[in-house]
């Protein structure tokens, strides 16, 4: 919502203070740099140029008002989020998920408000909704199209949901399709960008793990683009560098190079869908980690009547609690490194033992987002009357909030099993009955997903852009249940990319890509006359949002130059689809006779000096290949462990 202003023109060399398209005069100065100026005439322009897209924005308020207004002062999940609020308040690594999230907690802190938490988080979700529409934009789908793959993100009651909640999910989908735009908004990222987008997928990593191996997905993307090695390397090195500087931090906590002690144990809690020790043969010391071996109602030979892996996991009456002793902070006794070893040398002999298994058993839930609408993150009409925490659990609750905020919030006897938060009449009426209207129905987010991929299969519809959103969107929701369980929770953030790759199937193809790379290669003398030297010829790739050059055979068409032809000015840097155009000037019209005009999206705004030579085109582009990365930590748990059998 700014404007790009240059103070003085430029002369025939892009120096001098004549007006544009005319000769400097005089002594050449050097040229001013540009300012930017925020006015309310660019931002009332950029109203105009995406009504559509501002209109759907200003609509997607509506239903997260009243979301803050009917459910006080947010949603608290679980135990989880009092571990992130205890985590923010006393600063140090959690040995169950990363505390990336409560670092961002922490930084808020001097305000005491889980409002502003939550309005901060509702501002994410629309700042991705606006980020989806900007690399849509930018492929040159139209307004509607890019506004209607958004509209998802926008109005969909479970993604209003988990913006409410006082967990990580939010934050890590905001930094996560923030490094895919910064990537993506430009046809060939510069170092500093693909550095920039690195950095923003590191941090994402630190507060949900499940996005670790995008770290690696990026600098392959970039690779497959010909960027250069140095661009992929800043972005693998950037990435990094977050994730070490947690590790290094935990291991001087706790003793081990690692971003938690769990994801030996979420594993083990996986295999109990599955093993059988008759056939895993695990050693002595690993007997007790065996289905049969764990308590009561656990211990059940056929796997299709065992429980979920979380039950397991805990219920304190298996291996992992025994001789611990929990402090105030409860359920964090049993993560400990030697236990997180040990569960992870089980889990790794019952998936090489039973790999069919261990496949089916994902299968199976790796589909359930697509055959059913999920029900799980719906807000409550009446709070609960009681806690159904457990007096211990009940006192850590209400002390972590205290601690963080200064009072209870007044949700102390509102802190149920699955949220706590005290509901507002008639709010919380609007809102339960808006989510029955209104939210993605399960079929509807598989054909969405199987749009994508089919986009990508096709070659004529294929761009790499769509490939790296796809691939992406597939990892995110598949690692959480091959390493724990299967929640809905874990496939919201996979919906903005499948979105945008199913979106980018529909792309507007370029016709003018094969005619650019023909004038490319034909060089200065297609024009019919001497010139600067051409680049290097090369076909605009499938995946290129802009044409790059126009046909040789237009410009051979072009009349004669006049006697006294106007000097060539340096062309100006086309704006992107959705740029301010209220300071463009208009070029003269001598510097228009008899030279190219370079082929530009409708949608640019700026107009385009002329130039007596042919323009480069953007270098081939490639659909990249996915990598897998080992699968992260972190997994919701009961708030109330099982009592013993």
């Amino acid at each position: 919502m700014t404007t790009v202003r240059e103070d003085l023109g430029k002369g025939p060399e892009g120096t001098g203070d004549g007006q544009r398209g005319q000769p400097a005069v005089g002594t050449p100065r050097p040229q001013a740099p540009r300012r930017w100026r925020p006015s309310l005439t660019s931002f009332v322009g950029l109203f105009r140029r995406h009504w559509l897209f501002s209109l759907v924005l200003a609509v997607a308020v509506l239903p997260r008002l009243v979301a803050m207004l009917g459910f006080r002062p947010a949603m608290l999940f679980r135990l989880d989020t009092f571990d992130y609020l205890w985590g923010a308040v006393h600063l140090s690594p959690n040995v169950i998920n990363p505390s990336g999230y409560s670092l961002f907690l922490w930084l808020l802190l001097p305000f005491h408000s889980l409002v502003l938490v939550a309005v901060l988080q509702h501002l994410m979700g629309l700042g991705v909704a606006t980020m989806v529409y900007g690399v849509l934009r930018h492929y040159r789908l139209p307004a509607w199209g890019a506004t209607l793959a958004a509209t998802p993100v926008l109005f969909d009651p479970e993604q209003i949901m988990i913006e409410h909640l006082i967990m990580a999910d939010m934050l890590a989908m905001f930094l996560m399709v923030g490094a895919f735009a910064v990537l993506l908004l430009r046809d060939s990222p510069s170092l500093w960008r693909s550095a920039t987008a690195g950095v923003l997928m590191g941090a994402a990593t630190i507060v949900r793990p499940t996005v670790l191996p995008l770290i690696i997905l990026i600098p392959i993307y970039l690779l497959i683009r010909r960027v250069g090695w140095r661009r992929a390397g800043a972005a693998l090195v950037a990435g990094l560098l977050p994730v070490l500087a947690y590790m290094s931090w935990f291991a001087a906590v706790h003793g081990t190079f690692n971003m938690s002690n769990s994801n030996g144990l979420f594993l083990w809690s996986r295999t109990m869908s599955f093993a059988h020790c008759q056939v895993i043969k695990p050693p002595a010391d690993l007997q007790e980690l065996c289905p049969d071996a764990q308590p009561g109602p656990l211990a059940r030979a056929d796997p299709a009547l065992r429980r979920l892996p979380k039950r397991y996991l805990w219920n304190h009456q298996i291996w992992a609690w025994r001789n611990t002793t929990s402090g105030f902070v409860p359920d964090d006794a049993a993560f400990t490194r030697a236990n997180n070893e040990r569960a992870l040398r089980f889990a790794i002999m019952a998936i090489k033992a039973q790999p069919g298994a261990y496949a089916k058993t994902i299968g199976e839930e790796v589909i359930e987002p697509f055959t059913k609408t999920d029900n799980t993150l719906r807000f409550p009409v009446i709070a609960p009357s009681s806690s159904d925490l457990a007096p211990y659990n009940l006192r850590y609750a209400i002390g972590t909030i205290k601690a963080y905020t200064g009072s209870d919030q007044g949700v102390s006897r509102y802190l149920g099993y699955h949220f706590g938060t005290r509901t507002v009449h008639p709010y919380n009426v609007l809102m339960n009955k808006y989510q029955h209207i209104l939210h993605l129905p399960g079929p509807v987010f598989g054909l969405i997903v199987l749009t994508g991929l089919v986009g990508i299969v096709i070659p004529r519809r294929r761009s790499s852009a769509a490939v790296l959103l796809w691939v992406s969107a597939v990892i995110i929701m598949v690692l959480p249940t091959a390493e724990h369980e299967y929640t809905y929770r874990y496939v919201i953030p996979a919906v903005p990319l499948v979105c945008m790759a199913a979106a980018l199937a529909f792309r507007k193809p370029d016709r003018r890509a094969a005619p650019a790379a023909a004038a490319t290669s034909a060089g200065p003398a297609a024009v019919g006359g001497p010139g600067p030297a051409a680049g290097p010829a090369s076909a605009a790739g499938s995946d290129s949002p802009a044409p790059a050059a126009e046909s040789a055979s237009a410009r051979a068409a072009d009349p004669a130059p006049p006697a006294r032809p106007a000097p060539a000015t340096q062309a100006a840097p086309a704006t992107e689809p959705g740029s301010s155009a209220e300071s463009a000037p208009q070029a003269e019209p001598s510097a228009q006779a008899g030279s190219a005009v370079s082929a530009e999206p409708a949608t640019s705004a700026e107009p385009k000096a002329q130039a007596e030579q042919p323009t480069q085109a953007e270098p081939p582009t490639q659909a990249e290949q996915p990598t897998q990365a080992e699968p992260p930590t972190g997994a919701e748990r009961p708030a109330q462990a099982e009592p013993p059998a």
